[in-house]
């Protein structure tokens, strides 16, 4: 099945708006940032684990990318 664009583009744009809507108003951690900040402040290696893990996150993507196209050439 292939999935068209925009139905990736719809279902990311819906969580976008819901995290925008829940921003308005007092930080009660209701959006996915404020989440991520309470776990983040919270562990002793908070800050270190955060950043490998998008390093991580940010390097498999790059890679999920790319490989395919590495493929074709």
């Amino acid at each position: 099945m292939k999935s068209p664009p925009v139905e990736w583009a719809l279902g990311i744009g819906y969580l976008a708006a819901i995290d925008i809507i829940r921003a308005k108003g007092d930080p009660d951690d209701d959006t996915l940032s404020e989440i991520i900040r309470g776990h983040v402040a919270r562990h002793p290696h908070g800050e270190r684990m955060f950043a490998a893990v998008l390093l991580g996150a940010g390097l498999w993507f790059h890679n999920h990318i790319t490989s395919p196209l590495k493929e074709q050439a």
